[in-house]
């Protein structure tokens, strides 16, 4: 079976909740404008941006059980913020319930919260949107959404991922190792 636009959204509404559903369909939407914009296939774009939350909605203790029972690799850092673990199960769980889905798509589902040191374009569309979708309300979002298209896909997602790391940093939250690999990547790239 093929997964349509239509096949995806109903499948999505029948786990999320209906605010982590809106909030999706906003993603997809911004992934799919900003694909457009920065020539990245608009169609992989809007469906990563669709089922990037696909199990957003699972609880601490059932990520942390999924992840284990999917043979994931569980940091200790996960187990003390096991929301962290949403994306990289929703990529297992969506290569089972979705198998036509592209590496391509499942990659960026799978980098929507960490970040990779691989990032792909598609992957930076899917990144950048899930920051600036309309119902997004932080400091700094306004000059983010004006950045679109004023500067390269690269660095639009460099300034979303700092004002990302700013703000853990700010709030004294954990930062993941693989979100630091990450960073780095970031900083070797700005500075060729």
């Amino acid at each position: 079976m093929t997964t349509t636009r239509e096949s995806a959204l109903e499948a999505l509404t029948g786990r999320v909740s209906p605010h982590s559903a809106e909030h999706c369909r906003a993603v997809a939407k911004a992934a799919e404008e900003l694909a457009r914009r920065y020539g990245v296939d608009p169609d992989q774009a809007w469906l990563a941006g669709l089922l990037h939350d696909w199990a957003h909605d699972e609880s601490a203790n059932e990520l942390l059980a999924q992840a284990a029972q999917l043979g994931l690799e569980i940091a200790p850092i996960d187990h003390d913020v096991p929301y962290l673990l949403h994306a990289r199960v929703a990529r297992a769980e969506l290569s089972s319930a979705m198998p036509d889905l592209s590496p391509a798509v499942l990659d960026a589902i799978e980098r929507h919260t960490l970040g990779s040191p691989e990032m792909t374009d598609l992957d930076m569309c899917v990144y950048v949107a899930d920051m600036i979708e309309p119902a997004r309300r932080f400091d700094g979002v306004d000059a983010l959404r004006e950045s679109v298209f004023a500067v390269s896909l690269f660095h639009l997602y460099a300034r979303a991922y700092a004002a990302s790391l700013s703000h853990l940093l700010v709030a004294g939250k954990y930062i993941h190792p693989s979100s630091v690999q990450a960073w780095n990547a970031i900083v070797a790239e700005e500075r060729r």
